[in-house]
């Protein structure tokens, strides 16, 4: 699994190939991106077209792209712009704008949701708008922001992408990252999710897995490792039939 990019595309080919390094046990596997490869970075293009490449320098059989609130932003400016391109637009949308045309001088809302529609891979934005927005995988749970304590599982997940906000599988921070009382129907479940940084500077590999897990004392594990301030590091995690490991990658510059 790997976590927020918001544009670290650097430290995205950093990732790849640390999870490619990764020894092989026979089994089938499975990346899945938790959401989130775009807005705010240097590089959301560039984010996107290692993500839907990924199999190879991974060296996996199949990648899951998930959508986070970003994405889900993205989409709901390119379905109705007038009412929502704005909110994309002050939210990191604009870093976009800037990769794709430095000198833009489009102003209309219209006119900039066709430039975004026109930079993007039309598969992606077809995944963020009918792919899945979770994973299942034995105990664990793969979806981007978390779920809510009280609620259905089922039913808080089903919610619909479109109009989003607050207490919602992309954008849930409280009560979800503070609750110690199990997930799922039986609260067996492990949570793995991004959207609520575990370190807001640069870490170290130890440092992020610290900070990261909460598997024990809350039945989590965010891989948000800050991409969203500019840091470039990605958040990163394997899972195995009996253990897991979390780990950093890192774009020096």
């Amino acid at each position: 699994m790997i976590g927020d990019l918001h544009g670290q595309a650097g430290a995205l080919g950093a990732a790849l190939d640390a999870i490619g390094r990764v020894p092989g046990t026979g089994l089938p596997r499975r990346l899945v991106f938790l959401g989130d490869l775009i807005d705010r970075g240097p590089d959301s293009l560039g984010a996107v077209r290692l993500a839907m490449g990924a199999a190879d320098q991974a060296r996996v059989d199949a990648v899951t792209l998930l959508p986070g609130n970003h994405e889900l932003m993205l989409i709901d400016g390119l379905l109705d712009p007038q009412e929502f391109m704005g909110d994309w637009l002050d939210n990191g949308g604009d870093e976009v704008i800037r990769e794709v045309d430095p000198g833009c001088t489009a102003r209309k809302l219209v006119d900039l949701a066709e430039i975004a529609r026109a930079a993007f891979d039309p598969a992606f934005l077809i995944a963020m708008t009918s792919g899945p927005s979770f994973e299942r995988a034995g105990e664990l749970l793969l979806v981007h922001a978390g779920l809510a304590p009280g609620v259905d599982a089922g039913i808080f997940l089903s919610q619909g992408r479109f109009g989003s906000s607050g207490k919602h599988w992309a954008w849930i921070r409280d009560p979800f990252l503070d609750w110690e009382f199990g997930w799922g129907p039986d609260r067996s479940w492990v949570v793995v999710h991004g959207h609520t940084p575990a370190v807001t500077r640069r870490a170290g590999p130890d440092g992020f897995a610290r900070a990261a897990d909460r598997v024990e004392t809350h039945r989590r594990l965010c891989l948000d490792a800050g991409a969203a301030f500019g840091l470039p590091q990605v958040g990163w995690a394997e899972f195995g039939p009996d253990r897991y490991r979390v780990g950093l990658a890192r774009q020096d510059v």
